[in-house]
């Protein structure tokens, strides 16, 4: 499973009043700054380097991302990560809005893989306009750091609620990010109590496949790899084993 990032709120009393010179007026950072919000977590956690969403909203609003009364521009993330070297585009110019959308497929594959994503959600649990969320992982529930709730329900989402809400995705390659400890800790696993203890993220999927015998988890060991444990665990994540 991915590590969850730096969090931050909008919504701090530190910072939630201050207004920002925007595209046709004004921009406070409580009422509008969820972009830049996901932005600074995004940009602290992969480069450890402090960025309080004050340092994002500033430079989104300098820059021509921020529009008064509407909010942050979609080609926002994509130019304000780029300059600290992180890697982000759109995933697909076709919006999910579906929790049977093939994009969803697509999200909940490549957070298996390491990636985080910037999600503009509908009209809905979420948001009534229109409002941004940092995705960091997938488990069964969608695991997500919200600039305006620490709600439980809007923090660890029902997936069919969240993908029939969510309009686009921006995928944020943080691969090396989350793969780092994995690599670290153990290369290979030759026990199930092993995966338990140092790859959590995979024992449910390895059990799944010893109970169908795809893999002999007694006698000689399971030898698995930990790119191989991302494998079975992305395919389980698409229905593969069921």
């Amino acid at each position: 499973m991915n590590k969850k990032p730096v969090s931050y709120l909008q919504t701090d009393a530190r910072w939630r009043a201050k207004r920002y010179p925007c595209g046709g007026g004004t921009m406070s950072l409580g009422g509008g700054g969820c972009g830049p919000t996901c932005a600074a977590m995004l940009i602290e956690t992969l480069t450890g380097r402090a960025c309080p969403p004050t340092v994002t909203m500033e430079w989104a609003c300098r820059h021509g991302y921020v529009t008064a009364g509407q909010g942050t521009q979609y080609a926002y993330f994509q130019a304000q990560l780029a300059r600290f070297g992180i890697d982000c585009a759109l995933l697909t110019q076709t919006p999910c809005r579906s929790s049977a959308s093939p994009v969803r497929a697509q999200v909940e594959r490549m957070l298996a893989a390491g990636y985080y994503f910037v999600a503009l959600m509908g009209p809905g649990l979420w948001t009534r306009r229109g409002h941004y969320v940092l995705v960091w992982a997938a488990d069964g529930r969608v695991r997500i750091l919200d600039p305006a709730s620490t709600a439980d329900a809007r923090v660890n989402g029902d997936p069919d609620a969240f993908f029939a809400q969510a309009k686009y995705f921006w995928w944020v390659d943080a691969r090396e990010h989350n793969r780092q400890d994995e690599e670290e800790t153990m290369e290979r696993y030759d026990t199930l109590e092993e995966i338990a203890a140092a790859a959590p993220w995979a024992e449910a999927t390895v059990r799944k496949l010893i109970a169908r015998g795809a893999l002999d988890g007694t006698g000689a060991g399971l030898d698995l790899s930990a790119d191989l444990l991302r494998a079975f665990v992305v395919n389980d994540r698409m229905g593969l084993y069921r």
